[in-house]
């Protein structure tokens, strides 16, 4: 017979082979089953806690990523209104004085400055050149000379010597055609500070009498006010 030895009844790892030699105190299987570990049940299913929860929780809960959007558009702004430079009607009921330059003819210019030191010889006071103009077209309205002093200044612009009627009006006025050869207009500058609502008056009735502009029309109806320049004394024969 062969002999067994000790390292032939051990197991791989040093443990002794099972011979049966423990079955003895094994329990029986009810016993074993009392003693058995209780099953552990499954764990429930997470679920995402709730901002409440995350807040006692001391940390923010963990939001989806929102798709990035475009920032919205901004309605484009309406355009600043042009506002243009105002007319003479929109200022003429107004009565804060205007600056205002016109063309006169130069003894008209002499004859307004004379009438002026004589108001102020006579009342003490020198009326401004506002108004002489003022005076000057009220005098015109009063006696209804506007008419009349527009066929002057186009008979001035354009006089006619006898052989050059035309009865019949075969040719028309030309008013912008010279009559004699190097003749011009000796005019000069005066200024006045008339109201927007006198302005507005005197374009009103200078439109409507139609003279050729502001400067015609003034002109004629200080020519017509103001009084003649007074005449140079005669000198003594010697």
């Amino acid at each position: 017979m062969s002999k067994t030895t000790a390292s032939d009844n051990t197991r791989s790892g040093g443990l002794p082979e099972d011979d049966g030699s423990l079955d003895g105190f094994a329990l029986p299987q009810a016993a074993a089953a009392a003693f058995a570990p209780a099953a552990r049940r499954p764990a429930p299913p997470a679920h995402p806690a709730s901002p409440i929860d995350a807040a006692a929780a001391g940390h923010r809960p963990a939001t989806a990523a929102l798709p990035a959007m475009a920032p919205p558009q901004q309605p484009p702004r309406p355009a600043a209104p042009h506002n243009p430079a105002p007319a003479i009607h929109s200022r003429a009921d107004s009565q804060d004085p205007f600056p205002c330059l016109i063309m006169v003819d130069t003894e008209v210019r002499r004859r307004f400055e004379q009438y002026q030191t004589t108001q102020k010889l006579a009342t003490g006071h020198e009326p401004t050149n506002a108004v002489v103009v003022r005076r000057a077209f009220l005098h015109a309205k009063r006696h209804d000379l506007f008419q009349q002093l527009r066929e002057d200044v186009r008979h001035q612009q354009q006089p006619l010597a006898q052989e050059d009627l035309d009865e019949d009006g075969l040719f028309g006025d030309v008013p912008n055609r010279r009559v004699e050869r190097g003749r011009t207009k000796s005019r000069t500058q005066q200024s006045f500070r008339p109201s927007g609502r006198e302005l507005a008056v005197y374009d009103a009735f200078c439109d409507s009498y139609l003279f050729p502009n502001r400067s015609d029309f003034l002109n004629a109806i200080l020519d017509a006010f103001l009084p003649p320049l007074p005449s140079a004394p005669k000198r003594s024969a010697r």
